[in-house]
């Protein structure tokens, strides 16, 4: 692919030579038109709201006492608000502004890009390690070059009205900050080779911006193999299965500038540069329909939130290029919604945002019933329930899935999770992963996997002699059997999780077992998973619920196991033996052997990614056991395991709460 790329950008740079702005979409009229298109009503109202408080209120100021706090304390949050909203509102004016007849708009939109032009960095504190003047000037972070591709781009768009000397300022402030120490003197970032976001985002924004701004034809020329290189080392952290480690948020901001800037290269070469080509291109423009559950809810490994925005313009020229079918209802995010107001997810949604790619997800017309992602680790089924009391889902049927996370140890943005899962039932995760905490100093420093959202502590994984899952490549899942019938109506894998647990010094073997099975013949009105957690000791262990005697014998230990079900339902107990999580549409059932197992559950209170309260409720089976000196002289091959088996009953939800039990 990089060879090819490098042949046709000579050609077609000689050919057109200093031109630029030939880019459909950046056209004002264009956008102005698409602007007042009947769909595009809410979202215009919500951003003619935000640009209008822009266009009275003082731009939010960035002082030094906020840019050193990070430093002196590792809070981010007061800074990185301040920043987003002097973006979100440069963004929302741009817009505000194709109207010709809005004067004062245009005049607020030059007062902006002069002011960010002048701030002291484009780069968040959080990403210039102490913030030292030296660690300043020529730095390229994320979001760095996210204002540049945007200045870029709002300059481009508003040429023809904008004051000369603005546009000149954009220019200087451009090849200052970004393109003379990244094309004319090659300076190096860790983000060139790196095989997630930062190379797509950093790489795909400057070589946007380059695209538009940069007038010199050896320059330009470099910035295209530098960014197609980048855009090879975001690729190689994709396996073949198109799966993203990072999760569906990351997926978005990664996968998202990469067909940015693909569709920029193409449109700028006449379509003889194409990067959105190829069987892995295709899978990973795939992920987020393969990992959507219902309702806009998705698989949310890794930093990722359970509901996340895919931008619509993104997806639907995914869609066009790949022949996706859209599962989801047709829906533009807001400007709001997104807490960084990102200008490309902003001006795409815009342009290229079509409704016609979209399914009805009230027919359950899903894209796939299932996917196992053979690389990532990841395994996904997917079916629906009969509901009795159609009132909860109008009518429709009830959409229930699992989830399954092999993988390692030391993926991007990893999370401690080897053997988690997702119990998913009518547009919510019953049974879930916590998802992204709010990033501090610490989220990302050395220790970070005793943190609740990084940890195994916060998932649904086992405690094991004390001992949480470790960090690193090391800690690997093993996928031993990985079955899924091809209408996701059974799902069978076992993982051999024994490595992560390398302080467990008791265990030889772990081994996580999934059965998932959908209701079949007329009445499919539940849903069942059967997980079978097997624990091989070195030496014979003994429930301390089972008769015991060490004859006095010293040499006796003890181990433990405490499994754990996170959720955000607080569960109820039924019986012994017996709990249940209702949630809004859907229940679930959880049966275990009370006799061996004893059940206690804790409320848990956090904050998510954006800094919201949030209380998640940890189940959990406490099983003791004696290492039995003497029996381990006798031959028992038997006795050297602990089984812990639990079946989960996912059933609609009726209009009272009524639990029977179900052999």
């Amino acid at each position: 692919m990089e060879d090819s790329i490098h042949e046709v950008e000579n050609e077609n740079i000689n050919q057109r030579g200093n031109e630029c702005n030939a880019v459909s979409y950046l056209s004002a009229d264009r956008l102005l038109e698409k602007l007042f298109q009947p769909e595009l009503a809410t979202l215009y109202t919500d951003l003619k709201a935000y640009g209008e408080r822009a266009l009275n209120e003082p731009l939010p100021t960035l002082p030094f006492r906020l840019y050193r706090q990070f430093g002196d304390t590792g809070e981010r949050k007061a800074y990185e608000q301040a920043y987003f909203d002097r973006r979100g509102r440069l963004a929302a004016v741009a817009m505000l502004a194709l109207d010709t007849t809005n004067s004062d708009a245009l005049q607020a939109l030059e007062e902006m890009l002069w002011d960010v032009c002048g701030e002291y960095t484009w780069c968040l504190p959080a990403h210039l390690g102490t913030g030292e003047v030296d660690q300043v000037a020529g730095n390229i972070d994320l979001f760095a070059a996210e204002t540049v591709h945007m200045l870029a781009e709002i300059v481009t768009i508003h040429a023809e009205r904008l004051d000369r000397l603005v546009i000149e300022r954009v220019r200087f402030e451009a090849e200052r900050r970004i393109f003379t120490p990244l094309y004319r003197d090659q300076q190096k970032f860790h983000w060139q080779t790196a095989d997630h976001n930062w190379s797509a985002v950093c790489g795909g924004c400057c070589g946007m911006a380059a695209l538009l701004l940069l007038k010199d034809e050896s320059t330009l020329r470099e910035s295209i193999s530098h960014t197609v290189s980048c855009m090879n080392a975001f690729l190689s952290g994709y396996g073949e299965d198109g799966g993203c480690a990072e999760g569906i948020g990351y997926w978005v901001y990664g996968f998202g500038y990469y067909t940015y800037y693909a569709e920029m290269l193409r449109e700028y070469s006449d379509g003889e540069s194409n990067l959105l080509t190829d069987s892995k291109i295709a899978a990973i423009a795939a992920f987020p329909l393969r990992v959507h559950l219902s309702g806009g809810t998705y698989v949310n490994y890794s930093d990722s939130a359970e509901q996340e925005e895919i931008p619509s313009g993104l997806l639907s020229l995914l869609a066009s290029r790949f022949g996706l079918q859209v599962d989801l209802p047709f829906h533009i995010p807001l400007f709001t919604d997104d807490p960084c107001h990102r200008w490309a997810h902003l001006l795409r949604n815009v342009m290229w945002s079509d409704p016609a790619v979209y399914g009805d997800e009230g027919a359950f017309k899903q894209a796939e019933r299932g996917f196992i992602f053979q690389n990532l680790g990841w395994m996904i089924a997917k079916g629906s329930l009969d509901t009795p009391d159609t009132k909860c889902t109008n009518g429709d049927p009830l959409q229930v899935a699992i989830s399954v996370k092999g993988g390692h140890n030391d993926e991007p943005h990893n999370h401690n999770d080897l053997g988690q899962f997702i119990i998913h039932c009518g547009g919510e995760n019953i049974l879930c992963d916590p998802g992204a905490g709010l990033y501090t100093q610490a989220y990302f420093a050395p220790g970070r996997e005793q943190l609740f959202h990084i940890s195994s502590s916060g998932h649904n994984v086992p405690l094991i002699e004390g001992q949480e899952q470790s960090s690193g490549l090391q800690a690997q899942a093993h996928v031993l059997e990985a079955k899924l019938a091809e209408d996701g109506g059974e799902l069978n894998t076992t993982l051999d999780l024994t490595s992560a647990y390398p302080g467990a010094a008791s265990l030889a073997c772990y081994t996580r077992q999934f059965h998932w099975k959908m209701a079949s013949g007329d009445n499919r009105n539940r849903a069942e998973l059967r997980l079978i957690d097997r624990f091989q000791w070195k030496s014979r262990m003994v429930s301390l619920a089972e008769p015991f005697s060490s004859e006095g014998d010293s040499d006796v230990g003890y181990s433990s196991i405490v499994e754990r079900w996170m959720s955000k339902v607080q569960p109820e107990v039924v019986k012994s033996g017996n709990l249940c999580w209702q949630g809004v549409h859907g229940t679930v059932h959880m049966t275990y052997d009370a006799n061996h197992w004893q059940v206690f559950t804790e409320a848990i209170d956090t904050v998510d990614h954006n800094n919201v309260p949030v209380t998640f409720y940890r189940t959990s089976l406490s099983w003791t056991g004696v290492l039995d000196a003497m029996d381990v002289r006798i031959e028992r091959p038997n006795a050297l395991e602990t089984v812990c088996e639990v079946r989960f009953i996912i059933e609609p939800k009726m209009g009272e709460f009524e639990v029977s039990m179900r052999e």
